[in-house]
């Protein structure tokens, strides 16, 4: 910040729950204050507050903009060229319920008013879908509905993503990532994100490039897992049951004498049977 400014932060916005998330975004308020000592307002642009938060990215800076906004204690209006729609300046004020001057062209004590570059271009919305790319909105799209809230963090994070895998396989980047999304989400991981990085560092490190490749490497995980478990089991001697000591004795040989006489006996039993019947009969 310039030395010759101040910026006071009141406790309403440094203690924010939603805002202490994202630190920076008090610290941009901080700034936009120091800008606003003079004039009431400012017109830094993107660039100029990446480069005092050291945030990498023009989006974030969007992102932590519109929070502030939303949350009622910063105020911005776009300006365009005449006849046109390309944005020339944008102007932000502490929102204090008064109005931004209409005459706001005096630029402040800052060199911070260099036009907006085109691929900085703001709307009213978190994120500025004209500025999203095919892939960005599909991954943001499927992260949104099946996780939650993308925090601007994890949003830098998915579109570095997308530019390496992009330089991959541009025509399956977006469904890649998409993919390691699933596996998070399958694996029901807390940290859904940083297991879907972790899944796509390793999907990098294996030379794996498209969705055919994913699957084959799922195939090949699955018979590592099986021949591990064969080579587990193998060589173990079969268990076996032991057969109890009452079934091992033998049943008795029948003994042909016995047998003899107990046919001897039927015999002699039929013959009284028979006698008996014919002096009865």
């Amino acid at each position: 910040m310039n030395g010759s400014y101040y910026a006071v932060i009141p406790a309403k916005v440094l203690y924010d729950k939603d805002l202490l998330k994202y630190p920076k975004s008090i610290l941009l308020y901080g700034h936009i204050a120091n800008l606003s000592n003079q004039k009431g307002y400012c017109w830094a642009t993107n660039k100029y507050f990446m480069e005092q938060l050291g945030v990498k990215s023009a989006t974030t800076i969007t992102d932590y903009l519109n929070l502030l906004v939303h949350k009622g204690f910063i105020k911005k209006e776009n300006i365009y060229k005449e006849g046109t729609k390309q944005i020339e300046k944008r102007v932000i004020s502490i929102d204090t319920g008064t109005p931004i001057p209409p005459d706001c062209n005096t630029p402040t004590t800052v060199d911070c008013n260099t036009p907006i570059p085109p691929d900085c271009k703001e709307n009213i919305t978190s994120i500025n879908n004209t500025s999203k790319n095919k892939l960005g909105c599909y991954v943001e799209e499927f992260y949104e509905n099946n996780i939650g809230m993308i925090s601007p963090f994890i949003r830098d994070e998915i579109r570095y993503e997308i530019e390496d895998w992009n330089k991959i396989n541009a025509n399956e980047a977006g469904k890649i990532i998409v993919e390691a999304l699933k596996n998070a989400i399958g694996a029901q991981a807390r940290n859904k994100w940083k297991y879907a990085r972790s899944v796509l560092n390793s999907w990098k490190e294996k030379n794996i490039k498209s969705l055919s490749d994913i699957q084959a490497n799922d195939r090949q995980h699955q018979c590592e897992i099986q021949a591990r478990y064969s080579r587990k089991n193998y060589g173990r001697k079969p268990v076996e049951e032991k057969i109890p000591d009452w079934n091992n004795q033998q049943t008795p040989k029948s003994n042909n004498k016995d047998n003899a006489d107990i046919k001897n006996l039927i015999d002699k039993i039929n013959k009284k049977t028979n006698s008996k019947d014919e002096q009865h009969g």
